[in-house]
This record gives structure tokens, C-alpha cells and sequence, in this order.
């Protein structure tokens, strides 16, 4: 049986001593155990939320980095407490601004970037490098690394050491400082991730200092104004950079349940008299409504024509190609809780109209519990056949989401979210102007 090695303890390092460290604590007699040949991940962890908590003293430390229960319950009795917006997203400024008012004891523990969740860990990942910013602005630039290399006895000679990487400081610092030092940190012969693990507003230098280098990118397209998230799909798309959203990951049941009613043969004919679809979502980010209006039109071949916004509620018009016309609608709808997650998608209802005789034709209603079926059934459909559906809710971890992504090993960007990103970009296009 092969010894099980440790986790070495983080060595705090200058900077610039890093490159070499690791150099020499990877040489080895064996080639074989010069590390794992599997890939590296640099993660954007600002965790600015559990900071402000920790630091006003409203939840316990360490800092960690990870999205807590305990953290979603405090956001939201503060987002209550402060009559924000109930669709007010947990990466929003205004909670952050809200919170870092109070800030005053800046000597809790930070674990950021010095371990990892067991579903990451696991794909034994070679180097993983973590950039955790300070919510204060005056902090140096401080650098840790560690080894771990948990042997398996499983597979002869297999090797799964790795390192793990952490430069924490404030955000000027890590500009200034971290980013030389993390390129001299790349393994070329590797798939290297970059996971943005916050609001797509943060720091767009560094952001786009990573994209620029040809990582792979896993984002949050529910984190960060849509402008700034359509902007940065429809680039990845043109410099064919390969590229994930934890977004788009969740509307997986949804894409499932609605196939899956369409399955049946006797249903196949619904698809080419559809007339209506109306989407609501928590809060007003339109980003997965759109992602998934565009997966529908795209299945379909339909042609875009028109977008506009009435008040709150989004309109867009697509033509069939027998010359008829279908309306979507996105209605963002008032919610009894904060939201996680700004924009995901709560109920469809589609609409397929195959006669004048409104009792053969069809309302399919998908919801995400029961009272949103029963909202969308109110909306003067009775009179039709009617398919309702409540879509499973597997709300994962962002670590778990991103663990099954690393695990594909994906080189570039899915097919079908390629396309409902090109659609997408049209659609926001003709709205923003």
C-alpha cells in the first residue's frame, strides 16, 4: 500500500521567490512523480460578502470562500432589514457598500485558496491559483503555496501531486505585483481554467489579462450587469475561446423537461403552431430567460425580428419559416425571498395553437414550484388542453457546478450554447438601442 502524503502546511513566500520554489519542490529521481498531468485553475475568489460579515463580526470566521448557509441567511435578513429590493443579488455593490460601512476588525483568519472542496479535489488538479482581493484597498500583496500529494493505491505509479497557489492583497497589489509572477506560474503543457468566481463587473483589467492569455473561462452570467456578461460572451465566441456559465449550467432541467413533454410523437405537431411564450424571472437580470428563449428559437429555426421593452416586461418577435409569427415575453415577477441566483428562470408557458377552436389547442406550463403553475395557469388558458410540469430545483454548489465542468474537459464552447449566445447578443443588441 502507498503512503499517504500530507498536506503541507502554507509557506508564506515573497512573490517573486514562488517560480523557483515550486521549480525545485517538483524535482524528483522518478519523472513519473513530477506532478499531476491533469490541469491548472486559477481562481477570481473575492468572497467579498463573507469579508464584510466576518469583519463586522455578524458571522464567525475564517474567511473561507465559499457561499455558506450561514452567509445566504445573513444577506438576506440584511437585505429585509434595509428594504433593498428583494431581487437584490448577493454579489450586488449596494449590499457590499451596505456592509463595508461597519468593517471594523480586519484580524480574522483568511483560508482563501488554501484548500479546496472534495468534488474539485478529487480531478487532482495540478496547480491551482488563487487570487483572493482584500476589501481594503492598503493591503500588500502576500503569497502562500503548498503541496498535497495524496498517493493512490489503486493504479500502479499513477501520479496525483499538485500545488496550490495563493496571492492575497489588495487589488492594486495584485495588478501590480501578482499577475508577472502568475504568468511565470503557467504549465504549458496543460488545459488551463480560469474560473471567475464573483461579479463579472469586478476588476475587468484582471479579467481581461486572463482571457487575453487563452484560458478557458467558467463564469456567472446571473453575477454582473447583462451588458458586461453579453459583452464578454459574444468576445469569447469571436476569439474562439472556450467558454462555460454556471448559468446556463442551471437551465439544464428546464431544457430536459420541456424536451422531454415534446417527446411523445403525438406532441410533435405542437412545435410548428407555438404562438406565445412567456418566461418569468426573479429579479430583473434577463440573461437565462434569454439563453433560454434563444435554445427554443434556435431547436426551431426561427428568425428573429423584433425586440423591445414595455415597462418592465421584455418583448421579442420571431417568424417561422411558413411566414407565421411567435411573441416571447420575459416578466420579471416580484418574489417572497432574496434571490442567490439574480434572473433564474421561475415558469414557462408556451402556447400552441392548432386550430380556432380553443379547445384543441395547447398551454404547456413548466414552474418551478406548484403556486408559479397555478400563477401562469390564471393567465385566461383554461379553455385549452393543458400540460403542467413542476421542474426539479437541483440547486448545487458553484464548486460542484464547476467540478462537473473541469471533469468534461471540454476544449471549447458547447454547440448549443454557442448558439443561444448568438442569438442572445442579437436580441440584447436590438434592445439596447
Amino acid at each position: 500500500m502507498k503512503p499517504q502524503l500530507t498536506l503541507q502546511t502554507p509557506l508564506e513566500l515573497p512573490a517573486h521567490e514562488i517560480p523557483n520554489y515550486l521549480k525545485k519542490l517538483w524535482i524528483s529521481k522518478d519523472e513519473l512523480d513530477s506532478g499531476a498531468n491533469t490541469f491548472s485553475l486559477i481562481v477570481w475568489q473575492p468572497s467579498w460578502l463573507e469579508q464584510c460579515f466576518v469583519k463586522s463580526k455578524l458571522i464567525n470566521g475564517p474567511i473561507t470562500g465559499y457561499l455558506t448557509e450561514e452567509i445566504i441567511t445573513a444577506a438576506k435578513k440584511l437585505i429585509l432589514e434595509n428594504g433593498l429590493p428583494l431581487a437584490t443579488p448577493l454579489q450586488s455593490r449596494e449590499l457590499i457598500d451596505l456592509l463595508n460601512k461597519n468593517i471594523f476588525d480586519d484580524s480574522f483568519e483568511d483560508l482563501r485558496g488554501q484548500f479546496f472542496e472534495s468534488s474539485i479535489s478529487t480531478l487532482n488538479p495540478r496547480r491551482i491559483i488563487t487570487l483572493a482581493p482584500t476589501i481594503q484597498d492598503k493591503h500588500d500583496i502576500k503569497t502562500f503555496v503548498s503541496a498535497y500529494c495524496p498517493l493512490s493505491d489503486e493504479i500502479r505509479d499513477q501520479t496525483i501531486c499538485g500545488d496550490l497557489v495563493v496571492f492575497r492583497g489588495s487589488i492594486r497589489s495584485i495588478v501590480t505585483e501578482g499577475l508577472k509572477i502568475i504568468e511565470k506560474l503557467s504549465i504549458d503543457d496543460l488545459p488551463s481554467w480560469l474560473w471567475w468566481n464573483g461579479s463579472l463587473d469586478d476588476s475587468p483589467e484582471i479579467f481581461d489579462y486572463f482571457s487575453k492569455e487563452g484560458k478557458r473561462l467558467i463564469i456567472d452570467t446571473a453575477n454582473g450587469s447583462s451588458e458586461r456578461c453579453i459583452d464578454i460572451l459574444t468576445k469569447a465566441l469571436k476569439s474562439k475561446r472556450a467558454i462555460n456559465d454556471l448559468n446556463w449550467v442551471r437551465l439544464k432541467s428546464w431544457r430536459e423537461s420541456l424536451a422531454m413533454i415534446f417527446d411523445p410523437p403525438s406532441r410533435r405537431n405542437l412545435l410548428e403552431h407555438i404562438t406565445q411564450i412567456d418566461v418569468d424571472i426573479e429579479g430583473d437580470n434577463m440573461v437565462q430567460a434569454l439563453f433560454l428563449i434563444s435554445w427554443i428559437s434556435d431547436k426551431l429555426n426561427w428568425q428573429l425580428v423584433e425586440a423591445k421593452k414595455e415597462n418592465e416586461i421584455t418583448l421579442i418577435k420571431f417568424k417561422r419559416d411558413n411566414g407565421d409569427y411567435i411573441l416571447t415575453s420575459i416578466n420579471p415577477m416580484p418574489i417572497g425571498n432574496p434571490s442567490i441566483h439574480s434572473g433564474q428562470v421561475i415558469g414557462l408557458r408556451l402556447i400552441s395553437k392548432v386550430s380556432k377552436d380553443p379547445k384543441k389547442n395547447t398551454c404547456i406550463i413548466l414552474g418551478s414550484e406548484s403556486a408559479e403553475c397555478m400563477r401562469l395557469e390564471a393567465g385566461g388558458m383554461a379553455d385549452m388542453h393543458l400540460i403542467e410540469e413542476v421542474v426539479p430545483s437541483f440547486l448545487m454548489s458553484s464548486e460542484a457546478d464547476v467540478s462537473k465542468l473541469l471533469a468534461s474537459s471540454r476544449g471549447d464552447t458547447s454547440p448549443l450554447f454557442e448558439n443561444s449566445i448568438n442569438i442572445t447578443s442579437k436580441i440584447f443588441k436590438i434592445l439596447k438601442f
